[in-house]
């Protein structure tokens, strides 16, 4: 079912092995870890170590050239912020509220890396201590995305294919549930 779903990326990962992982890694690419630690696996194209350490350079690389455009080209970047103005509020918001935490976890929400490595980049946020938060985001990332496929493969795959489609019901759902486990705690005292 993994094949199918994914013949074509798959064949990208097979076919041209750490430079596509890379490039992949460049633009996210969550699903590209997940698939290349698969394959790391089961022992086709890829070791698992290899793949982490690719993953952290492209990404590394995307996300200083991010921050850069957003420093470098703010009038740019702020016009296209502007396009987005519910993702430049959530950005701005988030980087005014948990700081150093929001580019460390960042890679995490989806839809969300872009629009945040902009707006760290115009805010004037110090480029040396951009550089060591980053790097421990991109690490996390690399191993838990890489592990997820090594270890859970296909099945792991689905479901972070599903919550990503689905976020906000998955998100509304654990309100309910939280909901309706607070109030049921809260009669029974």
């Amino acid at each position: 079912m993994l094949l199918q779903l994914f013949a074509y990326p798959v064949h990208l990962l097979v076919s041209h092995g750490y430079g596509a992982l890379f490039l992949w890694s460049i633009l996210e690419g969550e699903i590209g870890l997940m698939l290349a630690g698969w394959l790391a696996s089961e022992g086709r194209v890829f070791s698992y170590q290899n793949v982490v350490a690719v993953a952290i350079a492209g990404a590394f690389i995307g996300d200083v050239t991010v921050f850069l455009a957003g420093r470098l080209f703010q009038k740019r970047a702020s016009a296209w912020l502007d396009a987005h103005p519910e993702k430049k509020r959530m950005a701005f918001a988030w980087l005014g509220k948990w700081g150093p935490f929001v580019i460390v976890f960042e890679r995490f929400v989806y839809g969300t890396h872009i629009p945040v490595l902009l707006t760290i980049g115009m805010s004037g946020y110090g480029f040396l201590k951009f550089l060591i938060f980053d790097v421990v985001g991109i690490v996390l990332w690399a191993f838990t995305f890489v592990t997820i496929g090594y270890v859970f493969g296909d099945t792991a795959i689905h479901f972070i294919l599903f919550v990503q489609k689905n976020a906000l019901m998955a998100i509304l759902l654990a309100l309910l549930f939280a909901f309706i486990f607070f109030k049921k705690n809260g009669k029974s005292e």
